[in-house]
């Protein structure tokens, strides 16, 4: 049986058009059949990035961009992405856009925190802000050439300060107090270990010799000499009183002696008899010695 010439090329349309097909599939990155899970991205800008774009992980391709909705009434973009199976998104992950220097966009998942928590196929991944590096680089040019005169003004200023011989001289002259630093810390480590402990030696003789009088000023019976103190106080006030009655009493010959005035007479008396005598002798020395060779004469 021949088979006729319409047939052949119908078959060779149909399996051009499967060979098309299946192409443009694998060069999209889409597989022919999907066991991918899908999620949903909400973004501002895709920042140009077609379909089939990666999406990674922590660097890893986990996934790609299947299809790019616009969303006229909240003027944003929905992005629903395919994840392989096997990787779990913990809720609470972000997307963000990156794109490569001379490459195209491409998503990256910012993992949740917690692991056990995951999202279900369907859910929607909250969008950040894009990062372009080269826009922030493009941004940050007007900055540095603001900056340029003013670091020409500070290098210049630097220049001049190093080339101040004031400077050598300061520095020679840290050199110096830094020897003598060193010097000094050298004279305190010699004394920190020769003389201080010594001093600590002696220090802790005199508290052991405080310790041993403290102990033995703790075995004198303090009680006991107070009590024989009192004791002879009270001997000596005894005879006080004794004395002072004694004296004050004419029974006896101390208290005549004391508190009889005519013996003070008496002797006041004597004594002025005493001066007169003397007085007199002094100025009638004849009248009581005479020296005579021929015998004395009555007068």
């Amino acid at each position: 049986m021949k088979i006729s010439k319409e047939i052949k090329i119908a078959s060779v349309a149909v399996l051009s058009a499967v060979i098309i097909y299946v192409g443009t599939i694998f060069l999209k990155g889409l597989k022919l059949f999907n066991d991918e899970v899908s999620y949903y991205v909400e973004v501002s800008d895709v920042m140009g990035m077609p379909t089939a774009s990666d999406v990674r992980a922590n660097g890893l391709k986990v996934g790609t961009v299947k299809a790019i909705q616009f969303n006229p009434g909240r003027q944003d973009l929905t992005v629903e992405i395919t994840i392989n199976p096997n990787f779990k998104i913990p809720r609470g992950t972000t997307v963000y856009m990156t794109k490569e220097m001379l490459g195209s966009a491409m998503m990256n998942l910012r993992l949740g925190s917690d692991p056990s928590d995951i999202l279900q196929p369907g859910d929607t991944i909250k969008g950040v802000p894009m990062v372009d590096l080269m826009t922030a680089a493009g941004d940050m040019i007007p900055q540095v050439q603001a900056l340029l005169p003013k670091m020409d003004s500070i290098l210049t200023a630097i220049n001049t300060l190093a080339n101040d011989p004031s400077i050598k001289t300061s520095i020679h002259n840290m050199e110096a107090l830094t020897t003598e630093f060193r010097t000094t810390t050298k004279q305190i480590n010699g004394l920190l270990g020769k003389d201080v402990p010594q001093l600590m030696a002696k220090t802790n003789n005199i508290c052991s010799n405080l310790e041993t009088t403290t102990n033995n000023l703790n075995q004198i019976d303090m009680v006991g000499m107070a009590k024989k103190a009192d004791a002879t106080l009270e001997s000596v006030q005894n005879m006080t009183f004794k004395i002072n009655t004694a004296m004050n009493s004419k029974d006896n010959s101390l208290g005549m002696l004391m508190n009889d005035n005519s013996i003070a007479l008496h002797l006041d008396s004597t004594v002025q008899n005493s001066s007169k005598l003397m007085e007199d002798l002094r100025l009638n020395p004849k009248r009581y010695v005479h020296f005579s060779l021929f015998g004395r004469k009555n007068k």
